[in-house]
């Protein structure tokens, strides 16, 4: 079997809502001094890291992605789900969530912006065992990609697919999922944005126990800018833009929006998948 050199963690079918026609891409990264650096990138080229995993996890997550490709088209199209598939997608958003370098690195501890400093950190990284704290992540990942446990905690909740006001947009980041806090609460909220018009959200509608909802739902200008705010707030470095979204106007909302992250477990504030 051909190995795969570099890794997607954001798939190409995924991406794709944000390239127009042309199969193009605007993509915006932060500069050192805070300024947006805009690039073009496409689809297949975005989302993805050279030796991010190895070539079983690669193997495992391709799989994934084949079976959850056509369950992703269901939302866009506004297509009723069956159990399966309801169960399906809660596996996939939170092994979506748990693949992302930057969660990989968190979640390894890794002082990455200390080892940037060094001239030659190869001895400072062995002292703090770098390579074994890669592999519990990695091995994290694997874990969340075969496990089953965490799924009824995102499966039971009711399902809303938000619509962006008419004058307003999603964009997709690379830390795409958003979860607002303990899977185990019942106020956390799921957010995924699917295309720059729709944003899955998890939440739990009226008094608990949820009843498993699936609906949709128009979003106001205002609610529309808070789950851009808040998406885009969770970035780690890039975010991608419809080129046909790509105004002045947007360029400034980035500039409140976008900026550094706090990190998967700082603060608190999101689940710590290790523990489950």
């Amino acid at each position: 079997m051909t190995e795969t050199k570099k890794n997607h963690y954001s798939p190409r079918f995924a991406n794709r809502p944000w390239a127009n026609q042309n199969g193009l891409m605007i993509k915006y990264t932060r500069s050192p001094t805070g300024q947006l650096i805009r690039h073009r990138t496409g689809p297949i080229e975005w989302g993805q890291e050279e030796g991010l995993y190895p070539q079983e996890l690669e193997n495992a997550l391709a799989n994934l992605e084949r079976i959850v490709a056509p369950v992703y088209r269901c939302f866009l199209t506004k297509q009723p789900l069956d159990l399966r598939q309801r169960l399906l997608w809660s596996h996939w958003l939170l092994c979506q969530y748990s693949r992302t370098p930057a969660f990989i690195v968190d979640f390894a501890k890794l002082e990455e912006d200390i080892l940037a400093q060094f001239p030659n950190p190869t001895q400072w990284a062995a002292e703090i065992n770098t390579e074994e704290r890669l592999k519990s992540a990695l091995d994290n990942i694997s874990s969340t990609t075969t496990s089953k446990k965490l799924v009824p905690f995102l499966a039971v909740r009711d399902w809303v697919v938000c619509e962006a006001a008419a004058d307003s947009c999603f964009l997709r980041t690379d830390d795409p999922v958003v979860i607002t806090g303990s899977l185990v609460r019942e106020k956390t909220q799921i957010l995924y944005p699917l295309s720059p018009r729709q944003c899955f959200v998890a939440t739990v509608l009226g008094k608990f126990p949820p009843s498993a909802f699936l609906g949709s739902y128009q979003l106001s200008h205002g609610e529309s800018l808070q789950i851009f705010n808040l998406t885009t707030s969770r970035a780690e470095r890039e975010v991608i833009v419809h080129p046909d979204d790509d105004t002045e106007n947007l360029r400034t909302m980035l500039q409140g929006a976008f900026c550094i992250p706090p990190g998967h477990f700082k603060v608190g504030g999101v689940p710590d998948l290790r523990q489950e």
